[in-house]
């Protein structure tokens, strides 16, 4: 058995926002490479975690300082060494986010990628650079975490899916009664640990079991929610999971950490646990409340992460099989795994009850809605949106709208127009389902890797249909997606109408919609409101605004919030109106044409109870 890598970690400074590492390596007669990730599975963008490592240092087991040396930004070579040897530094834990590390008085949470450095066996002799041999490697590492006073103090407890030793590989004595310990975990190689994510913290659990597996919900506070309520809720969403896949589960235990904060929103998939990161208020759900919106989207969310468990952490793209976490790696199918899985995450609660159907034609409409309100669809389709997710759709701006189209959003719908399509022309036999199923047991199982047009050949294969035609339209072209004709199939129907006000995110309302366009995302200043998106060929941009200027007068009448749908019905019979705006202090002027609103907000309506049912509760056939 190889001599395990080492990875000690300490609560150092809490306030601080301060992690120690010790890495204990084996000597070795020849450098030492040493190489932090630049990036973390599942979110899309260079994260430079190694911006966050401070204070280095090395040191031999007679405690002789060692020479190292940084190479990039990322890599650390260190002196040869006769002797086992520890290298050690320090991370800045202070990014509230489900990618990286953070730490507060309440709880630690890190993920793998952003303090364990990797082991880099050699340089590339051809090139005399490191070889990236990517995250699949045979080595066994061991993390020991340890508590400082004031996590002692305040009983922090471990959360993390990785294996417990019992005995542990570097010679340290467990059961030695020091309450700093606070737990040692294993294992086998570089990718298995940096997908457990670590909480340490006065945390809240609490179990279920669902088909012999074990579900914890973790929370970093006590959260104001029915807790049965939300357990059951829970067994309803996994067992649905369970059951779509139907087969020997790859999981025995699965822990959702949530990180509970006033603000933020954000979930990372893992092989047995997600990392989420949801606002404390939007919880609530009480027997005196009722079931909030809020509520019901963190239900969408764990539904959501939880089947990335088979489809992304499993079943996953060609080139994510063994990824460099150095470089960009390409691929045009996130719309498959994150549009598909967009489109379970609610239907997963209408399927199993936890919502109506009016519920789910209302967040579907919400989400056509943000689809035709984004311009960036008529010029990128959504695989182009998943092949440039690292430099557009990870590196947005207020402007990007304009540009790009959303794999998440618009590929969600795709999925449910596929599924309808695959009902259609397969008569009942086989939906959506049937190819998920297909993809868990010929790629899935075995983490094969899925070549661009999978979902074509799957299709073509074993459900004997042709939709090359079909997946070109919804996938690779920008033509809009044929919702209304597919809706009445499963009993829904689609209607457009203008948009209220400012606030109108979609859905059956009966209020009077504004009738004139204007064009432009805004917020209340204390005189005028401030642009904070402006849409391409808007009545807003042709007058020759942009985003950040402050729009303070119409016709020489004061702007403000709550008076700007008044203001432009008023004008509704003119042809221009005279606007006034703010611009880097500078007064600034211009014609705004008066244009119909356009009818970008949907409604939809059940429309046959009995058919929308039938979709829902179907029996399929699977292969």
């Amino acid at each position: 058995m190889p001599t395990p890598i080492c990875y000690d970690v300490q609560i150092f400074d809490v306030h601080a926002h301060l992690l120690q590492i010790t890495i204990r390596l084996p000597a070795n007669i020849q450098q030492t490479i040493l190489r932090l990730p630049n990036w973390i599975p599942g979110s899309y963008m260079i994260r430079d975690f190694a911006q966050h490592v401070h204070k280095e240092s090395a040191e031999d087991a007679l405690g002789q300082t060692l020479a190292w040396r940084k190479t990039s930004k990322h890599t650390w070579i260190i002196a040869p060494c006769q002797y086992d040897f520890t290298f050690t530094y320090f991370v800045f834990a202070n990014d509230l986010s489900v990618r990286s590390a953070f730490m507060n008085d309440l709880y630690a949470f890190v993920n793998g990628t952003s303090i364990f450095m990797q082991v880099i066996d050699d340089l590339d002799p051809k090139s005399d650079e490191l070889e990236d041999f990517g995250i699949n490697d045979d080595k066994i590492y061991v993390v020991r975490l340890y508590a400082n006073d004031y996590a002692t103090e305040h009983g922090w407890q471990v959360s993390t899916t990785l294996p417990v030793i019992l005995k542990d590989e570097c010679g340290a004595d467990i059961y030695d009664h020091n309450e700093s310990v606070l737990g040692h975990y294993q294992a086998e190689s570089y990718a298995d640990l940096i997908d457990h994510p670590i909480v340490i913290g006065a945390i809240n659990v609490h179990s279920f079991m669902v088909e012999n597996v074990v579900f914890e919900m973790m929370f970093t506070e006590v959260v104001d929610t029915d807790m049965v309520a939300l357990l059951e809720d829970m067994k309803k969403i996994c067992a649905h999971h369970l059951n779509l896949f139907n087969s020997d589960t790859p999981i025995k235990r699965y822990v959702f950490q949530t990180l509970v904060a006033k603000d933020g929103f954000g979930g990372l998939e893992h092989k047995a646990s997600t990392a989420l990161l949801y606002p404390r208020d939007s919880l609530i759900n009480t027997a005196q409340t009722g079931v909030s919106e809020g509520y019901e989207t963190f239900l969408s969310l764990c539904a959501h992460e939880l089947f990335h468990t088979w489809h992304v952490k499993r079943i996953k793209p060609d080139v994510m099989v063994n990824p460099s976490l150095t470089l960009e790696n390409y691929t045009n199918q996130l719309w498959i795994y994150e549009g598909f899985t967009s489109f379970y995450d609610d239907a997963t609660l209408v399927r199993t009850g936890i919502i109506d159907a009016p519920a789910y034609a209302n967040i579907l409409a919400k989400n056509i809605t943000r689809l035709l309100r984004n311009p960036g669809r008529i010029d990128q389709s959504i695989s182009a949106s998943s092949y440039e997710a690292w430099t557009k759709f990870y590196q947005q701006t207020p402007d990007s709208t304009n540009f790009i189209v959303s794999y998440y959003n618009k590929g969600g719908l795709a999925a449910l127009c596929l599924d309808i399509v695959i009902l259609q022309q397969s008569n009942g036999q086989h939906s959506l389902d049937s190819v998920m199923r297909l993809l868990w047991e010929h790629y899935g199982v075995n983490e094969t890797g899925t070549p661009d047009n999978v979902i074509e050949m799957i299709c073509r294969k074993y459900l004997d249909l042709d939709l090359d035609s079909v997946i070109h339209h919804f996938a690779h072209s920008t033509i809009e997606l044929p919702l209304a004709t597919l809706l009445p199939s499963i009993g829904l129907s689609l209607t457009l109408r203008p948009a209220v006000d400012g606030h109108d995110k979609g859905g059956i309302s009966k209020a009077t919609p504004c009738a004139i366009a204007f064009g432009a995302m805004h917020k209340a200043q204390s005189i005028g409101v401030v642009l904070t998106q402006v849409l391409v060929g808007s009545p807003v941009a042709i007058a020759g605004m942009t985003r950040n200027d402050v729009l303070i007068a119409i016709e020489d009448l004061e702007v403000s919030s709550t008076n700007l749908v008044n203001l432009l019905n008023r004008f509704a019979r003119q042809h221009h109106v005279k606007v006034t705006w703010l611009r880097d202090g500078r007064l600034c002027y211009g014609a705004m044409p008066i244009q119909p609103a356009l009818t970008d907000t949907a409604e939809v309506h059940v429309v046959d109870e009995t058919v929308f049912k039938q979709w829902t509760q179907r029996k399929l056939t699977f292969m």
